[in-house]
């Protein structure tokens, strides 16, 4: 699943980031790597952005980005 099929309060892994130019660099940056545990903690109104929480920081991503990481539950 991605992280935009998350809900609110689920907590999953991180498995993998599609390479897209540029994009996996930024979220790479952020700590967004394989294996760290990721919370969803809010999504947007309008379903973007969504709000996570990664090693202690909260993120906001807009969906079109959370569409390309993969987690598990």
């Amino acid at each position: 699943m991605t992280l935009s099929e998350m809900k609110e309060n689920q907590v999953a892994t991180i498995m993998e980031i599609k390479n897209e130019s540029g994009l996996s660099r930024r979220l790479f940056d952020m700590g967004f790597i394989a294996g760290q545990k990721i919370t969803c903690i809010n999504i947007g109104a309008f379903g973007s952005p969504i709000a996570y929480n990664l090693r202690g920081c909260n993120i906001a991503l807009r969906k079109k980005d959370a569409d390309k990481v993969w987690v598990i539950l």
